[in-house]
């Protein structure tokens, strides 16, 4: 299944099959892969079973946040879905889209694509939050992707992101995690990564 959308004047595919992401037929990195560079493969030694099992649980908590939020369909079997909603209401966001796929452009030119799980609103400003299913929350991790999203949903959308937050999911576990904003941070591991691909 390939889908289609126009960003910042260019179009994006997505091949689900491959997780492929191709603008204006340039085939370009997820920002998950991206950050392989920095962190490595953080399942490296891990079962396969066990990795897919995690994956297939994962894609089904952030399917169900998202037919909740998109269809208003309740999946009261998801633990993870009913700790999500207790969340929004002790902290009042709202959610304003998820599932948002964005570019990211470096000195005018795209060099990364990704999906940001959730955009949030708080007291009338806009932000990003991601959903992790994972034992532990990795905060510098998260912290690195969310101000990679921020860049390029602002630089897709033209809409400014005032706020990042971390929602850890996991059984009982029900957090919502405030991130930093460190825009010089992530444009120099851009630069660095850029570089880096450049002279491979």
């Amino acid at each position: 299944m390939i889908e289609t959308w126009e960003i910042a004047g260019g179009i994006l595919e997505y091949i689900d099959e491959t997780h492929t992401y191709i603008y204006d037929g340039v085939i370009l990195p997820s920002i998950t892969q991206m950050l392989k560079s920095k962190f490595g493969n953080k399942y490296n030694g891990v079962d396969k079973r066990v990795l897919k099992r995690a994956a297939d649980k994962g894609t089904e908590v952030h399917k169900s946040i998202e037919d909740y939020e998109k269809k208003n369909i309740d999946n009261p079997e998801c633990i993870e879905l009913r700790n999500y909603k207790f969340l929004k209401k002790q902290f009042g966001f709202k959610c304003r889209d998820n599932e948002v796929p964005i570019v990211l452009f470096f000195d005018g030119k795209p060099v990364s694509a990704g999906r940001i799980d959730l955009i949030l609103e708080y007291e009338g400003k806009v932000g990003i939050a991601d959903i992790k299913r994972t034992s532990v929350f990795d905060k510098e991790y998260v912290a690195f992707q969310t101000n990679l999203y921020r860049i390029g949903y602002q630089q897709s959308y033209n809409v400014d992101i005032s706020f990042l937050r971390g929602i850890h999911l996991r059984d009982k576990v029900r957090k919502y995690i405030e991130l930093p904003i460190k825009e010089e941070m992530v444009m120099e591991f851009l630069k660095n990564y850029l570089m880096e691909e450049e002279y491979e």
